[in-house]
């Protein structure tokens, strides 16, 4: 019996060393580079967001979103999740995963829509935008699933309604 728990114990201890998910950033090139990603402060700027990565040694490099696709952290302060830039110049993270994806910007209220995955553009809801135009919007990213059109238009354009109705939308497709 002994022998049998502590061969348990082996066989889950290797378990959870090969099935640990890693931290990484995707360069422009595509080389993928491990290692923790740190959310940092901009002393000369605090409302600017900057992210760092912290090799295998410890050495902590900032990340020029202008270089990267994608940060991939699971454990910082933006939790499990997965951050694109936009722009070259801003970093946002993925709220919604679907056919519609949508991307916040981190630390801020404007949003960003990208169907089927073509370019990621910036949507005109969540910060000072018309609630018309946001629904105008919208309405041509859920237009081929009459359903959900029909109850989106029973809907005012506010940042809340279009999140709900893009998961729903979401759901007939994943």
């Amino acid at each position: 019996m002994k022998y049998h728990i502590i061969l348990l114990l082996i066989i889950l201890s290797y378990r959870g060393v090969y099935s640990q998910e890693k931290e990484y950033l995707v360069t422009n090139d595509n080389d993928t580079i491990y290692g923790k990603i740190i959310r940092g402060t901009n002393y000369l700027n605090p409302s600017k967001t900057i992210f760092k990565i912290k090799d295998k040694e410890g050495k902590k490099h900032l990340i020029n979103p202008a270089e990267v696709k994608v940060l991939r952290s699971l454990k910082g302060v933006d939790g499990d999740c997965i951050i694109r830039t936009v722009y070259g110049t801003f970093f946002i993270k993925k709220i919604i995963h679907g056919r519609i994806n949508v991307f916040q910007m981190i630390d801020n209220v404007f949003y960003y829509t990208s169907k089927d995955n073509e370019k990621i553009k910036a949507a005109d809801f969540g910060g000072f935008g018309s609630r018309k135009k946001a629904h105008a919007e919208i309405r041509t990213l859920i237009k081929d699933n009459p359903k959900i059109l029909k109850e989106f238009d029973s809907l005012k354009g506010s940042a809340k309604n279009i999140l709900y109705i893009i998961k729903k939308y979401n759901q007939f497709y994943y």
